[in-house]
């Protein structure tokens, strides 16, 4: 079957190849892709090594065939799921019942795939913080696949919701998805003024990142999802020795889903979409022969938000 796996160091990100089909374990599901997502993160692991290796979370399609055991949906149905082995980007993928969820009715699977990581990222780390009612959030990077999903949802949970972009005509955009407040910032100077706050998500792991976490009131908490713009804090141990109760804490899609199943996860998000509560915008859709220059685009930073490939 066709595949993407990932390029050679220096030979570009991805590349088309021919890999085995799957063979279905008892649990697994065999599902027919019509669509994958891509993610800044999984690309990261492109490009740096000999290459080879078969890529991708997100994906949605049709069941090919049930789970032997009996533990999945049936042939035909449609379903999303997060492709914990990182083997998405292909024609057939096997996904354990636990990482999928049915499709409703009415909802677009261009839509539904990009879920899994970045709704299910934003969704979990906003529910790391405690009493959002009224109180003030701070979304990093409001434009990416995460943020925009957190921006979002933070308001729908009645957050006072602050966002973090790095361009002016980036803010119109970022109020339509429910912030309150949108800063225009680069290296927090800005973002600090606007606090104190009860919980940071970013995705950043630069300067902002350090000047917003000593934005945290008393029993605040910063939620640490990603690394785009650096890796390096500077944490002032008095400052959090003062709040008394204040976190800075990782965030870890993988571990996150031994709280809560990808599946009961995506079945949340899957219904207030279905709703019309929740809105998905994809920035770049394309077939599978434009994934590469997409997945370029993407580390270039041309776009934000979510890209979606159908088959």
């Amino acid at each position: 079957m066709k595949a993407y796996v990932t390029a050679p160091k220096e030979q570009g990100h991805i590349l088309e190849t021919e890999v085995a089909e799957p063979i279905q374990d008892s649990n697994q599901t065999l599902i027919r892709v019509s669509h994958f997502s891509l993610n800044r993160g999984e690309l990261g692991f492109a490009g740096n090594g000999d290459g080879g290796r078969q890529i991708g979370w997100d994906i949605a399609g049709v069941v090919e065939k049930s789970a032997p055991d009996g533990s999945g949906p049936e042939a035909g149905t449609p379903v999303v799921a997060f492709s914990r082995a990182q083997k998405g980007w292909a024609e057939l993928v096997t996904i354990p019942a636990f990482d999928l969820a049915v499709i409703p009715e009415g909802v677009e699977p261009a839509q539904a795939v990009a879920l899994p990581v970045a709704a299910l990222t934003a969704l979990y780390a906003l529910e790391r913080g405690e009493r959002l009612l009224g109180s003030k959030v701070l979304i990093t990077g409001a434009t990416g696949g995460v943020g925009n999903f957190a921006v979002t949802l933070a308001a729908l949970m009645g957050a006072v919701v602050i966002a973090q972009v790095r361009r002016e005509e980036q803010v119109d955009e970022v109020l339509a998805l429910g912030a309150h407040q949108v800063v225009v910032d680069s290296d927090g100077t800005e973002v600090t003024k606007y606090g104190p706050y009860r919980l940071v998500v970013d995705g950043l792991g630069n300067q902002l990142t350090s000047r917003a976490v000593h934005s945290l009131t008393p029993d605040g908490r910063a939620v640490l999802y990603g690394v785009t713009a650096g890796q390096e804090l500077s944490l002032n141990a008095g400052f959090m020795l003062g709040t008394g109760r204040g976190r800075v804490e990782g965030f870890n899609l993988y571990r996150e889903s031994e709280v809560e199943s990808i599946s009961k996860g995506l079945d949340r998000l899957l219904g207030l979409l279905s709703s019309g509560t929740l809105k998905v915008k994809i920035e770049r859709e394309g077939s599978w022969s434009d994934a590469p220059g997409i997945a370029q685009a993407l580390l270039d930073r041309e776009f934000g938000g979510k890209a979606a490939i159908r088959l």
